[in-house]
């Protein structure tokens, strides 16, 4: 656990602040593997935060699951409330916290029991591919391929982005839909909790609102369900294809509410005050939103763990030719916006990788190396650690390491592994363009990764493009407390929030158009090399030795099992 708290900020705040006309938000935040709740002003300094890890379960009996405790990441959901408000100007008086929202990382779900209230399994992690091979079926299917080859022959006569999404229509275990279709299979108890219809379904933004309102609120937003792959946004509605070849029953579907929404309140017991719960909002769509990506074509790039390209696509929901697919970013009354959304996988999980066996001793001192070389001595780094996603779309792929000499140090593969994110970014990028809805206008970036100042001069010089750093350390919070200052009148309007996003750096692009021709055409060669490396049977766990020397081999569309250890890792005892 860590707790973090700017003491000057505090001592001015308590001083000068504390009084019943100040106004505080309290945003939970919810990443890959801790949880984290931040008070915020409505200038949006932090004036407190707190921490603590929720760390991934994986066992080497079983291949593909990576879960974690639903009952750890409650209790770590009060402590870190609670410690959050006690280090804030709030903390003697919690009524001043007059609004909080939730966001998190999206497709992780959870099956419990309405009347209990007790999880029928751990949360399903999105990095999990137990559901492999129900996708491998499906997508074989009778079912599957007349659904494309309808769409595709309606596409052609209509124009309707549904169709062109439809008939690209690929299931995967990156959504949360196979996995829960994998749960109704395969788990007993969560057959029998759906036929006595006590069965509940949520996303981790549905599981802590269960929890914080005591079981009155089953609910979630539309941009937290819209990315699960259970929705249709072009329908804004379940998507009922979905439901039907999965044979999932509706009625474990939490309430579809607004974005920016009064979700209910907080237990007066749990905090000492009734918080109300005004926002649930997607950790991405989040970020997008404290970017200020209000208008059609802003382009918002995050780079943490995963790397993700959005576009604001504006009021209607398009398809993409390359395997991206339409959220919902946020809804708000009769405003609803779209994004299209580009993921890049392995961003955060590659540096911790190359630092696990001493490639470098702290993350930040990979800028510096980098820079140490005038180029990367012609070596291509592809982190392709749980394959490739668009617009290769190759769940075989691995990573890949090319192009080293005698001579190469390790500050070449340093500043190959760091090109690396930049020419996904590109990849990602040129697919939005390319398929041509809306031009991009502007690029802000965000995440862990993006501090790294050679990391975004570089998807700046190789995407030819200004790139735009947020100052704020905490975006995708940062988002979610917007969105719930909103919706009690913190702030009036989008436009007050414009002037609460400033820039920490401005990245200009100064790289020759043939030294970028000629980089990514590198990069290129390389990724060809690392495609249709892992077997199909990798997907279910083998032992390593299995092989695949036949590229034409049809690709699956599932996820292969992340980097990570055959140890057993169980969570530690709750405080």
């Amino acid at each position: 656990m860590e707790s973090i708290c700017n003491q000057e900020d505090l001592k001015s705040s308590s001083s000068n602040n504390n009084n019943n006309d100040e106004k505080y938000i309290l945003a939970i935040d919810v990443g890959t593997t801790n949880i984290r709740a931040i008070v915020f002003d409505k200038e949006l300094n932090i004036l407190s935060k707190s921490i603590q890890n929720i760390p991934l379960i994986i066992d080497e009996n079983k291949p593909g699951y990576i879960e974690q405790c639903p009952i750890q990441l409650w209790e770590a959901c009060k402590f870190v409330v609670k410690e959050a408000i006690a280090l804030s100007p709030a903390r003697d008086t919690p009524s001043l916290i007059r609004s909080c929202g939730i966001t998190n990382q999206r497709s992780t779900f959870l099956t419990w029991r309405r009347d209990t209230g007790k999880p029928i399994h751990n949360l399903i992690t999105w990095q999990d591919s137990r559901a492999g091979d129900l996708c491998r079926s499906a997508n074989s299917s009778l079912a599957i391929k007349g659904i494309h080859g309808a769409t595709k022959f309606v596409h052609i006569f209509t124009g309707k982005p549904r169709y062109l999404a439809a008939s690209n229509l690929e299931l995967s275990t990156a959504h949360s839909s196979s996995r829960l279709a994998w749960v109704l299979e395969n788990l007993p108890e969560a057959k029998k909790a759906a036929k006595e219809q006590q069965m509940l379904f949520g996303t981790i933004d549905t599981w802590l609102l269960w929890n914080l309102t005591g079981g009155k609120e089953h609910a979630t937003d539309y941009s937290n369900i819209s990315a699960t792959g259970l929705f249709d946004p072009f329908e804004m509605k379940l998507n009922s294809v979905i439901f039907y070849l999965f044979n999932i029953p509706y009625h474990i579907m939490p309430k579809i509410c607004d974005t920016s929404h009064h979700f209910g309140n907080c237990l007066e017991e749990l905090f000492g005050y009734p918080i109300p719960i005004n926002a649930i909002c997607g950790d991405q769509q989040s970020a997008m939103f404290g970017e200020c990506c209000f208008n059609e074509g802003d382009t918002k790039l995050t780079i943490g763990t995963g790397c993700f390209v959005n576009i604001n696509t504006g009021a209607q929901a398009r398809a993409s030719k390359f395997g991206m697919y339409p959220l919902v970013g946020w809804k708000i009354k009769d405003e609803v916006c779209f994004v299209m959304e580009g993921k890049g996988m392995s961003a955060g999980t590659a540096i911790d990788w190359a630092q696990s066996f001493g490639m470098f001793n702290d993350p930040w001192e990979t800028s510096s190396l980098a820079a140490s070389v005038p180029h990367s001595q012609g070596v291509v780094f592809v982190p392709a650690f749980t394959g490739l996603a668009p617009p290769h779309n190759d769940p075989r792929a691995r990573g890949l390491i090319i192009g080293m000499t005698p001579s190469t140090k390790r500050e070449h593969v340093v500043r190959a592994l760091l090109e690396s994110f930049g020419y996904r970014c590109k990849e990602l990028v040129d697919s939005i363009i390319n398929d041509g809805y809306c031009p991009i206008k502007r690029i802000v970036a965000d995440g862990g990764v993006c501090q790294n100042d050679f990391v975004m001069q570089f998807i700046s010089d190789i995407c030819n493009s200004s790139i735009d750093r947020a100052a704020h350390p905490e975006m995708t919070a940062s988002g979610v407390c917007m969105l719930a200052g909103l919706n009690v009148g913190i702030w009036s309007t989008k436009k007050d929030l414009i002037q609460l996003r400033k820039s920490s750096k401005v990245f200009e692009a100064r790289m020759s158009r043939d030294t970028r021709k000629n980089l990514f055409k590198r990069w290129q060669r390389a990724v060809k090399r690392s495609m249709f490396w892992a077997s199909e049977n990798h997907f279910s766990g083998d032992d390593g030795y299995g092989d695949s020397d036949d590229e034409s081999t049809q690709t699956s569309s599932t996820t292969g099992s992340p980097n990570t250890s055959n140890s057993k890792i169980q969570p530690p005892p709750l405080k």
